[in-house]
C-alpha cells in the first residue's frame, strides 16, 4: 500500500509541479499584452461612441434653433401643440440623423423640445409614453434655470443609465429666450460594454463629467477604485484583500467634450481568459488525467480486485434468489458505502418476499373459509324458492320479491360456482337487492339512487361484495342512528386509467381520527359479512398500491367513502 501510494503520488505531483513552471514561466507576459490591448481597442471605440453622441445632440440642438418653420411653431402655441410642431421637429432630427450612425444604435432615446410656459413637442424612436412625458416634464421644470450645457449632465431621481444634453432655444434672429430642447441618452447602450464585461466578468465601468460627477457607473468595486484614480496608477486595489482584488486601470477623456471613460479589469478574470487558451495547460492537464487513470487502475488491481470479486460473487447469489447473500466487511472505506449499500437492498428484498409469502398465506386462508361458508347452499336456496312459490300462489308479490331479493344477495354473498371478481354490473345488481330490501323495511325514509358515467364501465371487473359491504356500512352505522334516516348515493366514473366509486350518506357521520380499525374488525359479523377494513385488506392483496379507499366524514353531515381500483379485466 504504501509503495503504491508513494507511485501514485510521483505519477500525479510531477506533472503537476511541471506545469506550474510552464505555467508561471510563460503566462504573464501574454496576460498582460492581450488584455490590455483588448481594454485598449475597447476604450478608443467607446470615446469615438461618446463623441459621435454629442456631435449628434449638438448637431441636432443647432440645426432646431435655425430652423425657421420650427421657430414659427415656438411662438404660435395653437400650432406648437399641433402636429405641425411635431412634424418641424421629426424633420430636424431626421436630417441631422440621416448622416448619423449613432441614433442606428439607440443612444439616443428622445427628443424634447419645450416652451417657456411649459408646452411641448417630442420625437422619440422607441415612442413616446405617458410617464416618459412627465418624466421629461419634471426634467424640464429642475433645468428650467440651467442655462445651456455643452456637455452631459445627470439629474437626481431620473431612470438609472440615462444622462440628458441641455440647449437654451432661442430666437436666432433676436436672440429671444423662446424655450429648451432637452435630449436623453441611454448612457448603457452608448458605452456597450456587454462585450467587455463578457469577455472579463466583474469588470467596472465609469462615465464622469468634467467635475468628476459619475454619469454612469457599472461594478461592485467602482466606488472605490474611483477614489484611487488620482494616483494614475495602472493598478488599482479593490475591496478584495491580494491578488484577487487588484485592478488594471485605463482611463481616457473624450475629445473636445468634458468627459472622461474610465475601465477597470479584474486580474484574475485576465488570468482566467488565458488560462483557457493555452495550448500548454491543456496538454498537461490531459497527461495529468491519463496518469491518474493508469495509477488508479494499477490500484485497482493490487488491491481492490479480491473485494470486489466477492462482492460479484455476492451479486450472483442475489440473482438466483439467495437473499440471506450479505456482502462482508472490506476493511475498506472506499467500499463501505457500496457494501452497507447491498446489505440495505438485501434486507428489503428479503422482508419483501417474506410479506409477499405471508399475504398468498392469508389469501389462502380467506378461500378456505370462504369455501366452508358455502358447504350445502342449495338447501338455502330450495327453501327460499318454497317460500317464493307459495308467495306467488297467495298474491303477495312484495314478498314474493323480497324473498327473490334475498336468494340473489345471498347467493352473491356465498358466491356458489362463481369466480372471486365480477362485473362491476353484477356487483351493482348486489347492491340493487340489499338496497331494495332495506327500501321495503323502511319505507319512504329510505332514498337511495345507483349512477355511472358510462355503460362500458360495467365490464370491468371488480373484486366480489366491495361495494355493497360499503352501502351496508352506510345505512347500518350512518343512517339507522337517526330517527329519520336519510339517503345513500352510489356513483362510478373513470378517472386516469382507473375507476373511482363513491359513497355518500347524509346520516350521523364520525370523526375519522377515531376510527379503530381493530374493532371494526371484531364487530364486522354483526353487519355484514366482510367488514370495512376486509374489504381494503384484500383490495390490497389484489392490486396492491394501485387500490385505494378514503374515508371522509363530519359528526353531523354525513360520510363520504371514494374507492379507487385499477381497469381491471382479468378474471380471478
Amino acid at each position: 500500500m504504501v509503495r503504491m501510494f508513494l507511485l501514485v503520488c510521483v505519477t500525479i505531483l510531477g506533472p503537476s509541479l511541471l506545469m506550474l513552471l510552464v505555467f508561471y514561466r510563460t503566462i504573464p507576459a501574454r496576460m498582460e499584452s492581450q488584455a490590455k490591448g483588448n481594454v485598449n481597442f475597447y476604450i478608443s471605440q467607446v470615446t469615438a461612441s461618446v463623441a459621435n453622441t454629442m456631435e449628434l445632440a449638438q448637431d441636432i440642438a443647432y440645426n432646431a434653433m435655425i430652423d425657421d418653420s420650427l421657430c414659427a411653431s415656438m411662438q404660435d402655441l395653437d400650432m406648437y401643440l399641433a402636429l405641425q410642431g411635431r412634424d418641424d421637429l421629426l424633420r430636424v432630427v431626421g436630417g441631422v440623423a440621416a448622416y448619423q450612425s449613432t441614433w442606428k444604435r439607440g443612444a439616443v432615446n428622445s427628443v424634447y423640445l419645450f416652451r417657456r410656459d411649459g408646452a411641448f413637442t417630442f420625437y422619440s424612436p422607441r415612442g413616446s409614453y405617458e410617464q416618459e412625458q412627465r418624466r421629461m416634464q419634471s426634467i424640464y421644470e429642475a433645468a428650467n434655470e440651467q442655462s445651456s450645457a455643452e456637455t452631459l449632465f445627470s439629474i437626481e431621481n431620473t431612470p438609472e443609465n440615462t444622462a440628458y444634453f441641455l440647449l437654451d432655444y432661442k430666437n436666432i434672429d433676436t436672440l429671444e429666450p423662446l424655450g429648451k430642447l432637452i435630449m436623453e441618452i441611454d448612457v448603457d447602450t452608448l458605452l456597450n460594454a456587454g462585450d467587455l464585461t463578457e469577455l472579463y466578468p466583474n469588470t467596472c465601468l465609469a462615465l464622469s463629467d468634467g467635475e468628476g460627477k459619475l454619469l454612469y457607473g457599472e461594478g461592485e468595486d467602482l466606488q472605490e477604485l474611483l477614489e484611487q484614480t488620482e494616483d494614475n496608477s495602472s493598478y488599482l486595489q479593490g475591496t478584495a484583500p491580494g491578488w484577487q482584488g487588484r485592478f488594471y486601470h485605463v482611463s481616457q477623456r473624450v475629445d473636445d467634450e468634458e468627459l472622461r471613460v474610465d475601465i477597470f479589469i479584474p486580474l484574475p478574470s485576465m488570468y482566467d481568459l488565458v488560462w483557457e487558451g493555452s495550448w500548454i495547460f491543456s496538454a498537461l492537464c490531459i497527461a495529468i488525467v491519463l496518469l491518474t487513470v493508469l495509477a488508479a487502475a494499477v490500484a485497482y488491481h493490487r488491491v481492490l480486485g479480491d473485494p470486489l470479486q466477492k462482492m460479484e460473487g455476492m451479486l450472483h447469489r442475489m440473482a438466483e434468489s439467495d437473499y440471506a447473500a450479505r456482502m462482508p466487511d472490506s476493511g475498506y472505506r472506499e467500499l463501505a458505502d457500496l457494501e452497507t449499500t447491498f446489505n440495505q437492498m438485501a434486507d428489503n428484498l428479503e422482508a419483501s418476499w417474506k410479506d409477499a409469502y405471508q399475504k398468498g398465506i392469508r389469501l389462502q386462508e380467506s378461500e378456505s373459509r370462504l369455501l366452508a361458508a358455502q358447504i350445502n347452499p342449495h338447501f338455502i336456496f330450495n327453501v327460499l324458492e318454497t317460500i317464493n312459490m307459495r308467495c306467488v300462489d297467495a298474491g303477495l308479490k312484495n314478498i314474493s320479491r323480497m324473498v327473490t331479493d334475498l336468494a340473489c344477495l345471498l347467493r352473491g354473498n356465498i358466491g356458489v360456482g362463481s369466480s372471486q371478481k365480477i362485473t362491476f354490473e353484477q356487483e351493482l345488481g348486489y347492491v340493487h337487492y340489499y338496497l331494495d330490501l332495506q327500501r321495503e323495511r323502511f319505507g319512504e325514509k329510505l332514498s337511495y339512487s345507483v349512477e355511472y358515467e358510462d355503460e362500458d364501465l360495467l365490464r370491468y371487473l371488480v373484486p366480489r361484495l366491495t361495494i355493497q359491504p360499503l352501502v351496508e356500512n352506510a345505512i347500518v352505522h350512518g343512517l339507522e342512528p337517526r330517527r329519520g334516516l336519510g339517503s345513500v348515493a352510489v356513483r362510478l366514473w373513470e378517472e386516469t386509467q382507473n375507476i373511482c366509486v363513491r359513497i355518500e350518506d347524509d346520516g350521523v357521520g364520525f370523526d375519522p381520527e377515531n376510527l379503530d380499525l381493530a374493532r371494526e374488525v371484531e364487530s364486522a359479523g354483526q353487519h355484514n359479512h366482510i367488514a370495512l377494513t376486509n374489504v381494503l385488506r384484500r383490495l390490497h392483496l389484489l392490486y396492491g398500491d394501485r387500490a385505494d379507499l378514503q374515508i371522509r366524514s363530519k359528526p353531523g353531515q354525513g360520510t363520504t367513502v371514494l374507492l379507487t381500483l385499477p381497469l381491471d379485466q382479468t378474471k380471478g
